[in-house]
């Protein structure tokens, strides 16, 4: 059997007043990536931004996916993988999660502050913490199942990185999909991959923690990121039984 691999959503979320409107979004090809190469997906849901443990546990690694909106369940998912040692990918707005609960723990050590680090990320938003950074021309394509190609920019990764080991290479084309950009790279986190305007496109903490904000979810030639979460998720506490 397979590693059960968390999909954690993005979220559409008390937008109106209908509340059919509150939705989750789950994107076809994150599921179809964990299946063709033999994994389990799992959609975690929340009720009002929080996330039950109990189906966190129940998740041997998690795939953060893209979306528009950081909510406190994303912060939630990456810290239950770290303090339980569990791989993540996180992708565009997955990145950006898991650099957000870097930079939270880093402003909690800034303000000899411990304890709810969901907490300290809402005490943050509304003192207008800028997370993220709006950037220029990593969306100009409206894409679509034809036009991937026309989508994509190059991506220069660091050598030495896991990034590079995993990938392979010093450069691949990466589909950009994204109108926001990290804010920096916060304490504890190690710098694999940019593009030549100086967008932070990945970053990782080994040997668990991955992150890309270009979108190797749309295409064959990025499987190995997919590849490598498996592999590492069922390393995980002897996750995944033989057939």
């Amino acid at each position: 059997m397979g590693a059960v691999i968390g999909i954690v959503p993005t979220a559409r979320l008390f937008d109106t007043d209908d509340p059919y409107k509150d939705q989750y979004i789950f994107v076809n090809n994150y599921g179809k990536r964990i299946l063709e190469n033999g994994g389990i997906p799992l959609g975690i849901l929340s009720a009002d931004g929080k996330v039950a443990e109990e189906a966190l546990e129940l998740c041997q690694g998690f795939l953060l996916c893209g979306g528009s909106k950081l909510w406190s369940y994303h912060l939630q998912v990456v810290e239950h993988a770290v303090r339980q040692g569990k791989p993540i990918l996180g992708i565009c707005l997955g990145m950006q999660a898991i650099c957000a609960y870097f930079r939270i723990r880093e402003e909690a050590e800034r303000r000899r502050l411990a304890g709810d680090t969901l907490a300290l990320f809402e005490a943050m938003k509304q003192e207008k913490f800028m997370f993220n950074l709006p950037v220029a021309h990593h969306w100009d394509v409206a894409i679509n199942r034809s036009n991937i190609p026309d989508t994509k920019h190059p991506v220069n990764i660091r050598r030495g990185t896991y990034l590079y080991r995993t990938l392979g290479a010093d450069q691949v084309l990466g589909a950009t999909l994204h109108r926001y950009r990290v804010n920096g790279l916060p304490k504890g986190l190690t710098l694999s991959a940019t593009t030549a305007d100086g967008t932070i496109e990945g970053i990782e903490k080994e040997p668990n923690i991955l992150g890309v904000q270009f979108h190797p979810e749309v295409e064959e030639d990025l499987r190995a990121l997919f590849v490598d979460l498996l592999e590492k998720s069922c390393r995980y506490k002897g996750g995944c039984l033989a057939e």
